[in-house]
């Protein structure tokens, strides 16, 4: 999925031995859409949502996203399946970009909250629950003033549950380093932003290739490490995975913007 100018602009168990975790959330999910006709609408339900989420913003009406939201419902109550309520928690983030974009600020809050809040009802998550749960909470953290701290000590807590239970979820390390990259320089922690994004870069969007399955984070998580490379002007190391990540995300609108600001240094 191509990465969004917009977004951009937004912000300044289930094993029995440890053996057994590294693929516990792609394979449960894995499963999960094996059980749910092929035709059905989660075929590249990742693209469908950030179409609709284009849709509305183009159109500037709810009404895409909204439509897509009512779909994902109905197939919930036709199947059961913990994979459905991940998509309709990822939709709610848009959604709430969305409002957030037109100055809505409740009802960004809102949308956001309830996607929190479908994922927390999850009895028993994977790691692909924890990381969604994470970026969801800290995209809310704006909107919680005093309460803002409290969050973060969630974020940690659900990033850490994603990594406990799949060491290689590159979703999981980009969150930890989403969380961490705009804190202020004086907590000296560009370090942990560096190791995390270097890690979630190094590992394949999905290790299952099915297009029902999540694949977000890692086109961000090189955008994360070049924009940290040229904010520490660290020049051969921004032009290095600024040429890896053209390669593998040629289309990519953000990555190609940062072709600039490289430009003689």
């Amino acid at each position: 999925m191509i990465r969004l100018l917009f977004i951009s602009l937004l912000f300044v168990s289930y094993t029995r031995n440890t053996n057994e975790l590294s693929n516990t959330a792609e394979m449960d999910y894995k499963t999960q859409v094996e059980q749910v006709y092929p035709d059905t609408l989660l075929m590249g339900i990742e693209s469908k949502i950030y179409e609709a989420f284009v849709q509305s913003l183009m159109q500037q009406d709810h009404k895409p996203l909204l439509k897509m939201s009512n779909e994902l419902e109905e197939l919930s109550t036709k199947e059961e399946q913990g994979i459905i309520i991940y998509w309709r928690s990822y939709l709610q983030f848009y959604s709430s970009i969305y409002f957030l974009k037109k100055g809505e600020r409740k009802i960004a809050e809102k949308e956001i909250d309830k996607g929190i809040d479908w994922l927390t009802e999850i009895q028993k998550k994977n790691s692909e629950d924890y990381a969604l749960l994470a970026m969801l909470q800290g995209f809310s953290v704006q909107f919680k003033g005093a309460k803002a701290r409290y969050i973060s000590d969630d974020i940690k807590e659900s990033a850490k549950q994603a990594l406990a239970i799949d060491s290689t979820n590159l979703r999981a390390y980009y969150v930890f380093a989403s969380n961490n990259f705009y804190a202020p320089e004086k907590y000296g922690i560009s370090q942990e932003v560096e190791k995390h994004l270097l890690k979630a870069i190094s590992l394949p969007a999905q290790k299952v290739q099915n297009s029902r399955l999540p694949s977000w984070g890692k086109e961000e998580s090189f955008e994360m490490i070049i924009k940290l490379y040229i904010r520490e002007e660290k020049w051969d190391l921004a032009k290095k995975y600024y040429q890896e990540a053209i390669a593998e995300f040629p289309e990519s609108y953000t990555i190609n913007q940062l072709a600039a600001k490289l430009v003689g240094n």
